[in-house]
């Protein structure tokens, strides 16, 4: 998968991200996009943080959206979303320890339905 080189934009609010590091912003290396399962067991693609070995820090705690200036910003991050999609999905519980799991879904049972 191709990562991109992390560069905060203007606002960014580490808070809002489940990474935990002591170093802050500084432990962030590079990010992507990852499909994530949630506790119900849906799907997102959510923003992924990784450290300078492209070990994972953690994700965004929120879905992420497509956006952009022009069309051609939506198509750039649309294929990105599309590369995330071609490494194995993470569970929303491995990184959000808010977040209990339930029964259905991603629970501690074993794999979330759909992860090969």
């Amino acid at each position: 998968m191709v990562r991109s080189t992390f560069t905060p934009p203007c606002g960014f609010d580490i808070t809002t991200t489940t990474v935990e590091s002591g170093r802050g912003l500084a432990a962030i290396a590079y990010w992507g996009y990852r499909a994530v399962v949630h506790p119900d067991g849906s799907f997102f693609l959510h923003e992924t943080y990784y450290d300078e070995r492209e070990g994972i820090l953690g994700i965004a705690r929120e879905k992420a959206r497509p956006c952009g200036d022009h069309i051609g910003d939506v198509r750039d991050v649309l294929s990105q979303m599309a590369e995330g999609l071609g490494e194995p999905p993470l569970r929303y519980t491995d990184y959000d320890r808010g977040v209990p799991e339930s029964a259905s879904g991603d629970g501690a049972g074993g794999s979330a339905p759909g992860i090969a």
